[in-house]
C-alpha cells in the first residue's frame, strides 16, 4: 500500500474518516512504515522491538511505553529511552508528552477506523434472491424504494457516527467543558435522495443550514465542523457565555463563602 495518499496525523485528528480502510490490514514492515509515517521513527521502532506488528495488537496493548521501564539492558532499548523519555532531577523518567500525545491520538484514530469497519460489516445488507412474480414492475419499484431507503439510512448512520467521533476527539476544541454534540439538542440532520444522488444538510441550533459535501463518494460533515468553530455560530457563542456566567457565579459564591468564614 502506498502511503502517499494517506493524510498526515494532524489532518486525521480533525477528519479521522479519511484514514483508508486498507491500513487496518497492514502487518510487519508495512505496518511499521505506516507508524513511522504517522508518528515518527522512534515510536515505530518502539513498536517493532515489542513485535507489535498490526492494528489489532496495537489497540489491545495497554501501554506501549511500559516496555521502556522494564529492567532491560541493551543498546537499542537504551537509545529508545533517550529519544522517548524525559529524565527528571530525582533520577526518575517520564514519557515525553509529545510522544504520549502522538500515540494517544493515533490510537483514537485507529479505534474509530476499527469501529467503522465493524459497523459496516454488521450493517451491509445481504443479497436476497428474487421471487418470481407476475407483477414485476410493482416489485421493481418497491425494490428501488427499499434500496434508496437503505442508502439514506446508511448515510445517516455514517454521518452521526462521524459527528460523534469528532465530538469525542475534539471535546476541548470549542472551549466547552463536558460538551457532546447530540442530534435534537445541537443540530438537526436531514438526509434525502436527489437528482445528484444522496444529499444532506445540517440545521444548527443557531438556525444556520449547512450543506454537506462528499469525500470518496461518502457524505462528510466537515462543513458543519467549520461552522461550529467559526465566530458566526450563535449557538456555540451562547453556550460559551452560559459557561462563563456559571463559572463567574461559582467563583463569586466561593469568594463570598471564604470571606464569611474568615
Amino acid at each position: 500500500m502506498s502511503l502517499c495518499n494517506v493524510p498526515q496525523l494532524q489532518e486525521l485528528y480533525f477528519h479521522p474518516w479519511k484514514l483508508p480502510s486498507e491500513t487496518s490490514t497492514l502487518v510487519d514492515d508495512q505496518f511499521y512504515s505506516f507508524i513511522e509515517y504517522m508518528a515518527g521513527s522512534t515510536l515505530s521502532n518502539l513498536l517493532r522491538v515489542q513485535e507489535i506488528n498490526s492494528d489489532p495488537i496495537l489497540l489491545l496493548t495497554a501501554d506501549v511505553f511500559e516496555y521502556l521501564f522494564l529492567k532491560i539492558n541493551d543498546p537499542q532499548t537504551d537509545l529508545l529511552r533517550q529519544d522517548t523519555l524525559l529524565q527528571m532531577d530525582n533520577n526518575t523518567s517520564v514519557v515525553k508528552s509529545a510522544n504520549r500525545t502522538k500515540i494517544n491520538c493515533l490510537l483514537g484514530i485507529l479505534k474509530i477506523a476499527s469501529d467503522r469497519i465493524n459497523y459496516s460489516l454488521f450493517t451491509t445488507p445481504s443479497a436476497t434472491p428474487a421471487i418470481p412474480t407476475t407483477n414485476t414492475s410493482i416489485n421493481a419499484m418497491s425494490s428501488g424504494e427499499d434500496s434508496r431507503l437503505l442508502r439514506v439510512n446508511d448515510e445517516r448512520s455514517h454521518l452521526l457516527k462521524c459527528i460523534d467521533d469528532w465530538s469525542s476527539l475534539n471535546d476541548t476544541l470549542l472551549n466547552l467543558k463536558n460538551f457532546k454534540l447530540k442530534e435534537g439538542s445541537n443540530f438537526k440532520l436531514n438526509v434525502k435522495t436527489g437528482t445528484n444522488g444522496i444529499q444532506a444538510s445540517i440545521e444548527c441550533q443557531c438556525k444556520s443550514i449547512i450543506t454537506l459535501g462528499k469525500h470518496q463518494n461518502r457524505l462528510i460533515p466537515s462543513n458543519f465542523y467549520r461552522h461550529l468553530k467559526s465566530p458566526g455560530c450563535k449557538h456555540i457563542n451562547r453556550l460559551l457565555k452560559e459557561q462563563e456566567s456559571e463559572e463567574t457565579n461559582r467563583n463569586n459564591s466561593y469568594s463570598t463563602s471564604t470571606s464569611s468564614s474568615s
